[in-house]
């Protein structure tokens, strides 16, 4: 009979099954059993090795003792799967793998770590994409260190913070790609809340009902329950447009395909940037910088546009602000213009505000650079 073990875990087959399982006996001197998930023998024993290493207790080992990449292990299968970039960080992870091979933590020195860092370079990374790599790595290593796992750990250096993401998008260019979304595409509504709030993609894409007050006119984009990180989500103001957009629609999150959340618009994002025959530098990010562009570009104030992109944290006094009926006041009247502007060359976007659609833009069009009377255009 095939036997394979590690530690406390042998591996089995259970009767009536196809599966082999993980067979441990637990403190009560019952056995346990879990699915390893497959028929193949040799499989089986990788998913128990790499379970083993990724949940094993680990107490103050030395740093020669330890593979960089078990800890790489650990913290994809302790955290980084669960946070909302876990896509990039299991991709920076299997680079930090790639890369070191089986070395030991001992192995991380300076030089060692600049080799790493041009071999990413030569990859054709950008140093943003580099620092991102990098980070993830440091970020295993601290959270070992910091859990007792291992009694010391090596800093890493990360390169200098990279220039601004240096793109906006032109009108043209928006009025070419919003036309280009297919009718049932989950993409405009993702387009919606981002153009309509200036959020990060992650945000529109956690966007739920309840996350929205009607009644006091915000979004609040951290849901109750989900901890805030250094990519803070503000409460922002609702604006008309998102709020013409959003109403009456009854699903579990707004970005969705057949009611199921979306978990990446990357690949129907390219595929509409490629028929609205648009550079490759049109990501998804470019509608956030463009949202802060026009926001300046229309005379909002410095504060307000931080509130608005989140790059300012609201503190003690500033709790209640949101309850008041100006707060970001000028955001919201820009960005409502600023749609306005663009409704008459995007059908879809006009038909939110029915058939007087081209008469609104038509009537705002010589204000362009008073956005604070919108609202006497809009409920006029």
């Amino acid at each position: 009979m095939q036997r394979f073990q590690l530690g406390i875990y042998w591996i089995e087959h259970r009767k009536g099954t196809v599966n082999w399982q993980r067979a441990w006996i637990d403190s009560r001197g019952v056995k346990q059993r879990a699915s390893l998930g497959t028929a193949d023998f040799e499989r089986a024993k990788v998913n128990l090795a790499e379970w083993y290493v990724a949940n094993a207790t680990i107490k103050n080992q030395l740093p020669e003792d330890v593979p960089i990449g078990t800890l790489l292990t650990r913290y994809m299968a302790r955290h980084g799967s669960l946070i909302s970039s876990k896509d990039v960080a299991k991709r920076c992870s299997d680079l930090w793998k790639e890369f070191w091979g089986d070395r030991t933590v001992a192995d991380l020195t300076v030089d060692a770590q600049e080799e790493f860092a041009a071999w990413l370079r030569a990859r054709k990374y950008s140093d943003g994409y580099v620092r991102r790599i990098l980070g993830v790595g440091q970020a295993a290593l601290n959270r070992a260190w910091k859990r007792q796992e291992i009694v010391k750990v090596p800093w890493v250096d990360l390169p200098p913070i990279s220039e601004p993401y240096p793109h906006t998008a032109k009108p043209e260019q928006l009025v070419a790609f919003l036309n280009a979304i297919p009718e049932d595409s989950h993409l405009w509504i993702y387009c919606m809340i981002r153009l309509g709030s200036g959020c990060r993609g992650d945000a529109a894409l956690d966007l739920q009902p309840f996350q929205i007050d009607w009644d006091a006119g915000l979004i609040r984009l951290n849901p109750a329950g989900r901890q805030q990180t250094k990519k803070y989500r503000p409460v922002v103001p609702l604006t008309d447009m998102l709020s013409r957009a959003l109403k009456g629609v009854d699903v579990a999150f707004y970005v969705n395909w057949h009611g199921k959340r979306i978990a990446s618009i990357k690949k129907t994002w390219a595929n509409v940037r490629v028929a609205a025959g648009l550079p490759e530098w049109f990501t998804p990010k470019v509608l956030r910088h463009t949202v802060a562009t026009e926001l300046r570009r229309r005379g909002v104030p410095d504060w307000e546009v931080s509130g608005q992109i989140g790059h300012k944290k609201a503190g003690t006094s500033e709790i209640y602000a949101k309850f008041d009926p100006d707060y970001l006041g000028a955001a919201r009247s820009a960005l409502d213009a600023w749609m306005i502007e663009l409704a008459p060359r995007v059908p879809r976007l006009g038909s939110l505000w029915g058939q007087s659609s081209s008469r609104i833009g038509g009537r705002y069009k010589d204000r362009t650079c008073d956005p604070f009377h919108v609202k006497e255009v809009l409920y006029r």
